[in-house]
């Protein structure tokens, strides 16, 4: 058919339904926008209709005196004069139509409104009809590049089988004979069904003319061309719309925490057939940092350099190869021999089994879907064998699945057709696919037609909920390791956030770990009888400094020794210009009395009236008693320290952050001279105290980030308030609240668990760690909801609120 007869044809089809389009605006002031058949239009209908206005080709703004605006030619909404008419036409509330009395205005929202459709959502739309129509460019086909042709789209095929099993015709409607000629060779049949592509009516008569009667749909990707003109002949049409991805799918941002939907998710498990799983990183993690973290451990624990750079290339590079394929080739590259070879593949599995644990909150959703009787798969780009990852699987309590799907298997990846073989045995049930990455998970299981939900993995949930700078400073292996584990405990749960986990394993643990790695290796510089865990800040490390002490030699033992400020300040206090480091006198002011009764331990009848003095003055007065209480004090602590078999040895000694008063008072009245190893120290404090080292080079950050951390290195006893009788320990009355202590023992045990954790899995001697990346974490604890309270250790007293 010529172009003449096509347009003939067209014209014919457009006169016939104009009147019937526009009965009812007869008598209405209509203005003509030019184009192809306005003249057809006008000698046809003016006597009938009376047109008021014929507008300029390119008006864009309308008349105020007109009651509606038809175009009477094609107009796409990316040209400026149309955008400009029809924004005009909104503004003055003037219906703007096509010829056929379509509303372009509402056609238009309504076409761009259309949203992203995954597989099960256009099946569901597409059953009712009998015959469908597709645009080739991007709809059937995407140009490759690299190849120089089309090629068919894995979603549109999957659709294709689908409807030629239902029975539904297919037409294409391709836009060059280079298209027609590239899908010929993969569609079986595809000439036949080729509806040419006209200049004016985009081929849609002759669909019209071949399937009368029938119910028909088209579908395309420009709003125009796809959109609007099928629905000027009658035909229904859906846009195509690309799934883009971005960090908030499936997730929800509140007062800045990132993290999933866990009753979006469930809604969404209970009402598909098939989940299907991703493995690392979803289900299952690394407590290192990054997946070749592994690799830099085993070459740590087998000294062969070059390993894991090598060994992680070979992966890269070939993506499709099982773990022992990427030996063979590593042996090429780098020579090893068998053994050899085979003493680095079996460190490595076994590294993977120490770092790897499961996921807690997402192998409770794995248990859900099966409780509610769905089929559960699991799809992963991975090297290691279907063997290997079912026994590691099995030892993470994640079992009952009724099939894997491995990359290395298959010989692709998952955005190169993995899930098409997981679409290939879904038997046309409905599939969500659970991931965490972007790409290959979420982009690629929509691309191949699953549905996905995306779960945050631990590391983005860190990037994303305040831990960038601490991230950012992490360069070592050591480092990595070390935050990995924190990041891997601390952001297991991608639904919410606990402010207990991230504060144990975000903050005290790391900061704990690094600090006894930093003080075995000083201790083992210098001979000691003892390290002297100070009470109550030293309990949190005494199980691991052990746990170091039985792998390295030339630690001494650790004790835990009852100590703080005011339990020395007894011992001292005899001594005024030493006392005066302990207390403020200032604060006594207006109560003297009560300052020698709570400090000194001074009874009522060994208190003098008091008659106006100072507390300095005051003080002065009851020398006498003051030096007696002294005295006992000090004779009860050196029988403590007598039974604990101190007096008379070399000590080091650990605080968190003190200014070494305690200290000072041991090596004065109790012991010889002792070293410090505290976590840190006030900066004027090191100036004067060449004893003392400190792992921190200043207080960490800021008074009230220190006094947070403290809160939590502070063990669960009551405050020591002296040392009594027979060299017992007397303890102050317990201020913290049931709450805060459990809270506390709560932290406690998550930090017990990391240490334990770290030292038998992670931990090498030559592990360092930058104070950089220490002091970040440490500043991470003001994020969370930590306990905003501070104890006085010289009265043992709440004494309020601190400011944050």
């Amino acid at each position: 058919m010529g172009i003449a007869s096509e347009s003939a044809a067209e014209r014919a089809y457009i006169l016939s339904h104009f009147s019937e389009a526009f009965r009812c605006w007869k008598g209405k002031r209509i203005a003509l926008l030019p184009g192809r058949y306005m003249n057809d239009i006008i000698d046809r209908f003016d006597g009938e209709f009376h047109f008021a206005r014929i507008l300029e080709r390119k008006c864009t703004d309308v008349p105020d005196d007109i009651d509606l605006l038809i175009l009477t030619a094609y107009r796409d909404d990316t040209e400026q004069d149309y955008a400009r008419i029809c924004a005009s036409c909104e503004k003055k509330n003037i219906p703007l139509l096509d010829p056929f009395g379509l509303d372009q205005t509402a056609l238009h929202r309504e076409l761009e409104a259309q949203d992203y459709l995954t597989i099960s959502q256009w099946k569901e739309l597409l059953l009712p009809y009998d015959v469908v129509s597709a645009s080739v460019s991007w709809t059937v086909a995407d140009y490759d590049d690299l190849q120089k042709r089309w090629v068919p789209r894995p979603r549109f095929m999957i659709l294709y089988r689908w409807m030629l099993n239902e029975g539904k015709t297919v037409l294409f409607l391709p836009e060059e004979e280079e298209q027609v000629l590239s899908m010929e060779k993969e569609i079986c049949g595809f000439r036949e069904h080729v509806i040419e592509r006209k200049e004016v009516d985009r081929g849609f008569l002759e669909v019209l003319a071949r399937f009368p009667g029938k119910r028909i749909l088209h579908v395309g990707l420009n709003t125009v061309r796809d959109g609007i003109v099928p629905r000027e002949y009658g035909i229904d049409s859906r846009i195509i719309r690309y799934y883009s991805f971005t960090n908030e799918v499936s997730a929800a941002v509140t007062e800045g925490a990132f993290y999933a939907d866990r009753e979006r998710l469930i809604e969404e498990i209970d009402r598909h057939d098939i989940i299907s799983f991703d493995l690392f990183d979803t289900l299952i993690k690394r407590t290192v940092l990054h997946p070749k973290d592994v690799l830099e451990i085993t070459e740590e624990r087998t000294g062969i350099r070059g390993f894991a750079d090598n060994r992680y290339e070979i992966q890269t590079s070939c993506p499709h190869f099982t773990l022992d394929e990427i030996y063979r080739a590593l042996q090429e590259r780098c020579g090893y021999d068998d053994r050899t070879a085979e003493t680095l593949r079996g460190i490595e599995l076994f590294t993977e089994t120490q770092v790897i644990i499961p996921r807690r909150s997402m192998t409770e959703l794995f248990g859900y879907a099966k409780s509610k009787g769905k089929t559960v798969v699991l799809v992963s780009d991975m090297y290691l064998e279907e063997s290997f990852l079912q026994k590691l699987l099995e030892k993470n309590g994640i079992r009952g699945y009724d099939r894997m799907y491995l990359s290395c298997h298959y010989k692709m990846l998952k955005h190169e057709g993995l899930f098409e073989e997981v679409l290939k045995q879904s038997d046309g049930k409905t599939v969500l696919h659970i991931g965490d990455n972007p790409y290959s998970d979420i982009a690629a299981a929509r691309e191949f037609g699953l549905d996905v939900f995306y779960v945050p993995s631990c590391l983005e949930l860190a990037k994303r909920n305040g831990c960038e700078k601490a991230l950012a400073l992490c360069e070592t292996p050591a480092e990595r390791k070390l935050l990995g584990l924190s990041v891997a405990e601390g952001f297991d749960d991608p639904f919410a956030q606990h402010g207990e986990k991230l504060i144990a394993n975000m903050v005290v643990a790391p900061l704990a770990m690094s600090y006894l790695i930093w003080v075995c290796t000083e201790l083992k510089k210098k001979h000691y009888d003892w390290f002297l865990l100070f009470s109550r800040d030293g309990k949190i490390l005494q199980n691991a400094y052990d746990r170091m002490r039985a792998r390295l030699t030339g630690l001494p033992p650790a004790k835990y020794l009852y100590v703080n400020r005011h339990a020395a300040f007894l011992t001292v206090m005899d001594d005024f210009e030493l006392a005066k480091d302990f207390i403020r006198f200032t604060q006594w002011e207006d109560a003297p009395q009560k300052m020698l009764a709570q400090l000194c331990c001074l009874s009522g009848e060994e208190l003098q009236p008091y008659r106006g003095e100072s507390p300095q003055e005051y003080w002065q007065i009851h020398e006498a008693q003051i030096h007696a209480a002294a005295e006992r004090f000090r004779e009860q602590y050196r029988v403590y320290m007598d039974r604990e078999g101190i007096i008379g040895t070399t000590c080091a000694a650990m605080d968190f952050v003190s200014e070494g008063n305690s200290q000072r008072m041991l090596e004065r009245h109790i012991s010889d001279s002792m070293d410090g190893y505290y976590v840190g120290v006030p900066v004027y404090v090191s100036r004067f105290a060449p004893n003392i080292r400190y792992w921190l080079d200043q207080d960490l950050m800021d008074y009230d980030t220190e006094m947070k951390i403290e809160v939590y290195f502070t063990s669960m006893e009551p405050a020591l308030d002296h040392i009594g009788e027979n060299g017992e320990p007397v303890f102050a009355e317990e201020i913290r609240g049931k709450d805060m202590l459990e809270r506390i023992g709560r932290i406690h045990a998550m930090t017990e668990a990391y240490l334990a954790r770290y030292q038998d899995t992670l931990y090498d001697e030559r592990d360092t760690f930058g104070q950089e990346m220490i002091f970040e974490l440490c500043r991470s604890v003001n994020n969370y909801e930590a306990d905003n309270v501070y104890y006085d250790d010289m009265s043992g007293k709440r004494i309020g609120e601190r400011n944050v």
